[in-house]
């Protein structure tokens, strides 16, 4: 049978910014979630991505049913989503991911405001992301124009420790399917 394609889940932050012009989330950094199995049980397990890709074998399944479950049943992947060349393999939704964020499947947040922006978007299969618990690294820059490159937001705030006045605060996030 052909492997099912991967779901695509946009990740949507608000964030407070102190002395922060914008950031950008690191596809270096390692992230932790909570994902939920997408079948009828809902089993949720964390899974963690290391340099943008994790993977997790569920653990409800155990013996012969692991032998004879589908592979998207025992296993689940989750990666930072990749842009697709135009005109070459990957039309579809992959292929519009340069319209959602640019160059880059993880987006710069720019400014003040309330309402959720998409920062980041991932390939999801065998899994539905519930929570980021983990916050990572961002590509910060503050108000001078002075980029802080390894900015670890522990969570999900960032407080500049050369002179602690500049800062990120996540105050929402969810997942929405795209």
């Amino acid at each position: 049978t052909r492997a099912a394609m991967p779901i695509l889940y946009g990740l949507y932050v608000e964030a407070q910014l102190c002395n922060v012009s914008s950031f950008r989330l690191s596809d270096s950094s390692d992230w932790i979630f909570q994902v939920q199995k997408r079948s009828r049980n809902g089993t949720v397990e964390p899974i963690e991505l290391q340099q943008g890709v994790g993977r997790l074998e569920w653990g409800d399944i155990h013996g012969a049913d692991r032998l004879a479950c589908d592979r998207s049943e025992r296993e689940a992947t989750m990666r930072i989503a990749r842009p697709r060349k135009a005109g070459g393999k990957g039309k579809g939704k992959l292929g519009k991911l340069g319209k959602l964020c640019g160059e880059t499947p993880l987006a710069e947040y720019a400014g003040q405001g309330t309402f959720p922006r998409l920062v980041a978007v991932f390939e999801c299969e065998g899994c539905e992301p519930l929570e980021w618990t983990t916050g990572g690294i961002a590509c910060v820059q503050d108000q001078n124009g002075q980029e802080v490159v390894r900015a670890q937001l522990d969570g999900m705030i960032w407080q500049d420790p050369r002179d602690g006045e500049a800062c990120i605060r996540i105050t929402f996030h969810e997942f929405r399917r795209l």
